[in-house]
């Protein structure tokens, strides 16, 4: 049967975008399929309103904090939601021409809107026309999660979709969620004038990273005034129409009430499969609806790859595009490819982020990594003083041979900080290579200088080699003062 196209890709967010890009640009015929907007959820309910958002909040946030340098008491104005939601719209409106349905079709794809649904493992119906092709690339990215909690079905809760164009800024929010969406979102609505509750399941907010790492972000929301409750289950919901809602919790046995005038789910993602017909194309979905997938990004159907988020390994755009990079390799080039997911950096953009690359302590430990941890506080660093956060903490996690599997940064930028480590992860590097090249004076980017000489200088500053040195040079020196004043 003559076939379409050469490729049809489902889904038209980063993953999806990228691929038919390059392919198109590669010569190849191929479908572009979106049902809803081009850009998918990064582009419309995700990273960019989310990062948007954190912006405008923490510039309210610094408003608000400035009458401790101010010569008299400051007036604050309440926040004004419509101002900040036509700030969001601004910047998702001025991205958005990157990834409209004009721009691929002038690099040679046919775009074509509306829902997909396989009818063979070869061909997919959209809006009433069949397209086929030999390769195919489901890109359909994923969606929150709703949790099975009595009462919640049917109340008007939010999710991150509702979210960046709400009508009025509630006076309390209840987050279901202590992963990165929760946590960001709760401190952009608590800079924002809300009391805020986050309900986390597990024994802590943000599991992914390392325990004292997640801490220092945990202290700062509590200091702000955001509650969090963490080993704790919502047995109920209940929707009490104007004054809001009401949302049963248990903590260790013990019953009690939360009460808040919005409640935003963040306990999550589902991927976007139930309406493929994936059954027609031979293929299965695991646990939240993800295709699985091998190194090669292919689905148990060889011909067919599935990227981003709904293949469910890494729910980052930054991920879904390193893969989709891949697929053109595999699918235009011929050139084979794997994925290597070792090195995948994340921040959490709350205020400090939280940033990490490769191997946490905890992840390397779980493997049976033999490995050391070098901590290295921003309390020594001179700019972190400055800008009133020495609070911060840099952890490297190195291998049996120096070298470096994974660095962990919670400071402000921490996610600009993390590209040396992300360097030397990605390069297996000695640790010592993170102190070379000359760093100004004063910033932030001096920890890693800093961490390299807590350990080195033990190495060179000590007894043995200053006798050494005494001997071959004659040194008269007498070296530093040992514990309790003496002289070695």
């Amino acid at each position: 049967m003559k076939q379409t196209h050469d490729l049809i890709v489902v889904g038209g967010g980063s993953g999806g975008l990228t691929v038919a890009s390059g392919c198109a640009q590669l010569g190849m015929k191929v479908a572009l399929v979106e049902r809803e907007h081009m850009g998918g959820d990064c582009l419309h309910f995700g990273c960019v309103p989310s990062k948007a958002l954190l912006h405008a909040s923490s510039t309210y946030y610094g408003a608000r904090r400035s009458e401790v340098f101010a010569a008299s008491a400051v007036t604050e104005p309440p926040a004004d939601i419509q101002k900040v939601n036509d700030y969001i719209a601004s910047v998702v409106q001025s991205i958005a021409h990157h990834d409209s349905p004009e721009r691929f079709e002038s690099l040679g794809a046919d775009v074509i809107l509306g829902p997909a649904r396989f009818v063979s493992a070869h061909e997919v119906n959209v809006n009433g026309t069949v397209l086929s092709a030999p390769k195919i690339v489901i890109s359909t990215g994923s969606r929150a999660a709703i949790p099975p909690i009595p009462g919640l079905e049917g109340t008007p809760y939010l999710t991150n979709r509702d979210v960046f164009s709400l009508p009025e800024l509630p006076g309390t929010m209840i987050v279901l969620g202590g992963g990165p969406i929760g946590i960001e979102l709760s401190q952009a609505f608590s800079h924002l004038g809300v009391q805020v509750h986050v309900v986390e399941m597990a024994p802590r907010i943000l599991p992914r990273d390392d325990e004292d790492m997640a801490r220092i972000i945990a202290t700062r929301l509590e200091k702000t005034g955001i509650a969090l409750h963490t080993g704790t289950v919502v047995t109920s919901v209940t929707h009490t129409g104007k004054a809001g809602f009401t949302v049963t919790v248990d903590h260790d046995g013990q019953s009690s009430e939360l009460r808040g005038d919005s409640l935003l789910v963040a306990a999550g993602r589902r991927a976007n499969t139930e309406d493929l017909n994936l059954e027609a194309a031979g293929l299965s979905v695991g646990r939240g609806g993800f295709i699985p997938v091998d190194r090669k990004l292919r689905t148990a159907r060889k011909h067919i790859y599935a990227i981003g988020d709904v293949n469910g390994k890494f729910p980052f755009t930054h991920v879904a595009g390193a893969e989709a990079a891949v697929v053109v390799r595999r699918v235009a080039l011929h050139a084979g490819g794997n994925m290597d997911y070792r090195t995948v950096p994340w921040v959490t953009y709350t205020d400090p982020e939280l940033a990490s690359a490769g191997h946490t302590e905890a992840s390397a430990q779980a493997e049976g990594i033999p490995c050391s941890v070098i901590r290295q506080a921003f309390d020594s660093v001179d700019r972190a003083h400055a800008e009133d956060e020495a609070d911060g903490l840099m952890k490297v996690i190195l291998d049996r041979k120096d070298r470096v599997i994974g660095v962990q940064i919670a400071a402000p930028g921490a996610g600009e900080l993390l590209a040396p480590g992300l360097h030397a992860v990605k390069n297996r590097a000695k640790f010592s290579s993170l102190r070379s090249g000359m760093t100004p004076y004063p910033t932030l980017s001096e920890i890693y200088p800093r961490a390299v000489s807590s350990v080195l200088a033990p190495r060179l500053f000590n007894d043995r080699v200053r006798r050494v040195l005494r001997t071959l040079f004659r040194y008269r020196g007498r070296g530093p003062l040992q514990p309790g004043g003496s002289n070695e």
